[in-house]
């Protein structure tokens, strides 16, 4: 009878052997695919900061287009009403000389 049980033991450490070699390549499967996993995410990411970081860009060079365009306009109308102000101060001198 111990033999018997010798020899289920025997096959019965056999059998978790197996089961512990397997569990060990589910780990190693799972492993590489989490490091897989983990650089696609990375990737995607990185891919993602960089869009909108380049959108970013164009929406400030556009910006800055726009206050460029802004600045001309107000120099020109700045420089016309200093046009009209020198106006309004000549015919006041003439209406003061009179």
């Amino acid at each position: 009878m111990a033999e018997i049980s010798l020899d289920l033991i025997g096959r019965r450490l056999d059998a978790i052997q197996t089961e512990l070699r397997e569990f060990k390549f589910a780990v190693d499967v799972d492993r590489r695919d989490s490091v897989s996993w983990r650089t696609n995410f990375v990737l995607e990411v990185g891919e993602k900061l960089a869009t909108f970081e380049l959108r970013i860009d164009n929406r400030l060079a556009q910006m800055d287009e726009k206050l460029g365009q802004v600045e001309v306009k107000l120099d020109e109308r700045l420089g016309q009403l200093g046009d009209r102000l020198t106006g309004i101060e000549t015919l006041l001198r003439q209406l003061l000389a009179k």
